[in-house]
């Protein structure tokens, strides 16, 4: 006996649709038909949305094995390594410090700055940029260096006032362990790295349209806080001060500076 009987003409009988019966033909075949063309139009639109992306970079988050610097230890604005590095254009290599996960302001090294380490970690890079990320399970990551390290004199180098527009960014992400890492996709994670003691970096266009990425400090050097942390990879603008500090040029600029475009 049909349930359809009284409800759907003899010929049609078959096309009802119950939930635990099999499918009607009409619809196996609507499905199997229109299923390429679906498929095909998801990809084209996925390629699509890819092409409007910036391109992700070429930074690399060297996981695999342990990496060990030798430099001088400064914790102003953030914990960093001087490196001395004859290849550099300034004879020396900054290599900001940072520890595993989102907790950089965990590490305590106020007592050390100053003074030659050997430190252990897993190296982050991206071009001529480099950090040195501190693994939790990593115990006696940081110790005195027998070795002379001999730097040349790390006096700041004003460069002059500009205003520049770009967008702020994690310097941890930016350099290797996010790809793509700027955006507002990328808000949420920038915020929790930033405000976990990981530098921000400002990704700056200029007038003349040349790029660069710039470490963000407050007006007089010092480390930038969580008043920052509102602007955070929404395109913004400011005015401040460039000043190089061995091979690395800080764009010195409190956070009231900034204004969103």
């Amino acid at each position: 006996m049909s349930l359809n009987r009284g409800v759907l003409p003899p010929d049609r009988d078959r096309d009802f649709f119950i939930g635990w019966a099999r499918a009607p033909v009409a619809d196996r075949r609507f499905i199997l038909g229109s299923l390429p063309f679906a498929l095909a139009g998801a990809a084209g639109l996925g390629f699509l949305s890819a092409q409007g992306l910036g391109p992700p970079g070429a930074g690399a988050w060297k996981t695999g094995a342990v990496h060990r610097v030798t430099g001088v230890l400064a914790t102003r604005p953030y914990p960093m390594l001087y490196v001395a590095d004859p290849a550099s254009p300034f004879d020396v290599r900054t290599v900001l410090v940072v520890a595993q996960g989102k907790c950089t302001s965990s590490l305590d090294l106020a007592a050390k700055d100053g003074r030659a380490f050997r430190a252990s970690g897993v190296l982050i890079e991206r071009g001529n940029r480099q950090m040195l990320e501190v693994p939790l399970a990593l115990e006696d990551w940081i110790a005195p260096s027998a070795e002379g390290v001999k730097l040349p004199p790390l006096l700041p180098e004003p460069l002059g006032r500009a205003r520049l527009s770009g967008q702020i960014m994690d310097s941890k992400c930016f350099f290797g362990v996010m790809r793509p890492s700027r955006g507002r996709t990328h808000k949420a994670c920038a915020s929790l790295c930033i405000r976990g003691g990981i530098p921000p970096s400002f990704w700056a266009r200029g007038a003349d349209g040349r790029e660069a990425v710039l470490l963000m400090t407050d007006a007089k050097g010092g480390a930038l806080g969580e008043s920052i942390l509102p602007f955070v990879a929404d395109p913004v603008e400011a005015e401040g001060e460039l000043v190089r500090v061995g091979d690395l040029v800080q764009f010195r600029a409190d956070a009231g500076a900034y204004r969103r475009l």
